[in-house]
């Protein structure tokens, strides 16, 4: 009796469900993305720590944020690459570019990268992307 009941019940409910929820999802989506269309973060003066930016996607993003006027902590092994990178984000328009040479999959060194951004810009901007 239980299965039957189901077998009615169930797919019912879940085509009013799609029927009402799906719509509702897209809408909720079009006015978050008009909302930020018309007002966008405002990136200049915030910090920003990125790891891996010595080169490819980090690199990269160091570039756009500086663009923006953001202040830059930049993490990743590779020094002298990073201070290519610190140095072309300050003249694309970065306020303030410290390099933090080191390595992500090391507890002790993640600590220490957010404590030197701290500790250098006195805050530090969490944005999950």
């Amino acid at each position: 009796m239980i299965h039957t009941i189901l077998n009615v019940v169930f797919p019912l409910v879940s085509v009013i469900l799609f029927i009402v929820l799906v719509p509702a999802f897209w809408l909720f989506n079009l006015l978050r993305f008009c909302f930020k269309s018309m007002y966008p973060e405002q990136l200049a003066g915030k910090v920003i720590l990125i790891t891996g930016a010595s080169t490819g996607i980090g690199e990269h993003l160091a570039y756009e944020f500086a663009k923006e006027g953001a202040c830059l902590a930049l993490v990743a092994r590779r020094e002298k690459q990073l201070h290519r990178v610190a140095q072309n984000a300050s003249t694309i328009g970065s306020p303030n570019v410290i390099v933090l040479p080191g390595d992500v999959s090391k507890l002790e060194d993640c600590k220490r990268f957010v404590d030197q951004t701290i500790k250098h810009f006195g805050r530090c901007k969490y944005t999950p992307f």
